[in-house]
């Protein structure tokens, strides 16, 4: 028995039907199932700190959270491949207001526009996070979830506009 074979043997009739309707799903309805995947995600990605307390754990979660994503992405058609169609336009992009400097500054800018959004996503991050600590210590019900459940509607909300034609 291939490792394959005994894959599809452990796994639940039930679990396997489940995913692969969503998976059914999705593909007939883009729209809505990448504005529940993103929704969900930034829900789960806030909304952690109130249910896991370890920082080793959160990472493993929100590094199955970043996996599931990429994993939505893989499945869809390359025509519908939105992260895709995305790299190629800033290529493009790239390409024509960029593409006339010398490689070192392009490089340079490169480094430094990473730099700075890294910087920018950190700072809100801990934004977030201290936030929900703040409104913890003044002993609010699920601070963090509270906020992930505006944050991950907020996301999807906004993706759902953004996305349909």
């Amino acid at each position: 028995m291939n490792l394959l074979e005994k894959l599809d043997a452990d796994v639940p009739d039930p679990l396997v039907d489940a995913f692969e309707k969503w998976h059914d799903w999705s593909i007939k309805k883009p729209v809505e199932s990448e504005a529940i995947m993103l929704g969900t995600s930034v829900f789960a990605w806030y909304a952690m700190p109130d249910c896991v307390k370890s920082s080793a754990v959160r990472f493993v979660g929100k590094s199955a959270i970043l996996g599931s994503m990429g994993a939505y992405y893989y499945h869809l058609d390359d025509r519908d491949n939105k992260i895709k169609i995305a790299a190629e336009e800033c290529q493009k992009m790239w390409k024509e207001n960029l593409g006339h400097l010398n490689p070192a500054a392009q490089v340079a800018i490169g480094v430094g526009g990473a730099a700075t959004l890294l910087k920018l996503n950190s700072m809100v991050e801990r934004y977030i996070l201290h936030r929900g600590e703040r409104r913890k210590q003044q002993e609010k019900v699920l601070p963090h979830v509270r906020q992930g459940l505006v944050l991950g509607a907020l996301t999807g909300g906004l993706a759902y506009f953004a996305l349909r034609k």
